[in-house]
């Protein structure tokens, strides 16, 4: 790949990595054990992968998920190494990166809307993980940790599906579908 080229898309991924940065401290409800309903916090992830392919989206959305857990890291005190690790994996880098696979359905007729779906989708599965794993020790007594988890975490991933997707139909039918190509 040409250097100019190269640069550019760095430059780029820089700047939606800054842009998805404020926008995920722009909090509409914040969750009382982590998570938060964000003003489209993850569009700009999901725009540069779409845009730029796979391997430059993995790489924006592993520096996000670092970014994140740099800001976030309150969410993790008091549990054991082990647990840490895994929500380390799996509530940040791993659900950061996974927004990548908007890049999959590039070029494809309602591919940035399905892609949005798809990387939105693989970032709550990553929560429910280490929300059925780590965090189901604040389910209310009796409750399953698949149950809770599925209810905690699909009430605000939800949410950001529903605002994501529709932000993704507006894009794409505007003037901005061009720079989406």
């Amino acid at each position: 790949m040409e250097k100019k080229r190269r640069l550019s898309i760095l430059v780029e991924g820089g700047v939606m990595i800054a842009l998805a940065t404020v926008l995920s401290m722009i909090k509409l409800l914040d969750m009382p054990y982590g998570g938060s309903i964000t003003a489209l916090s993850m569009l700009p992830i999901l725009v540069f992968a779409y845009r730029h392919g796979l391997k430059w989206g993995l790489l924006a959305g592993f520096a996000d998920g670092l970014i994140q857990l740099i800001l976030g890291t309150s969410a993790i005190a008091g549990i054991s190494w082990q647990a840490t690790v895994c929500a380390v994996l799996f509530d940040y880098l791993l659900a950061f990166t996974v927004l990548a696979a908007a890049a999959l359905f590039r070029g494809k007729r309602w591919g940035f809307v399905a892609g949005v779906v798809l990387g939105i989708f693989l970032r709550f599965v990553c929560h429910y993980i280490t929300g059925v794993t780590i965090w189901s020790v604040y389910a209310p007594e009796g409750q399953s940790a698949f149950l809770y988890s599925l209810l905690y975490n699909g009430g605000y991933m939800g949410v950001e599906l529903v605002t994501h997707t529709v932000a993704a139909l507006l894009l794409s039918g505007t003037a901005l579908k061009r720079y989406l190509k």
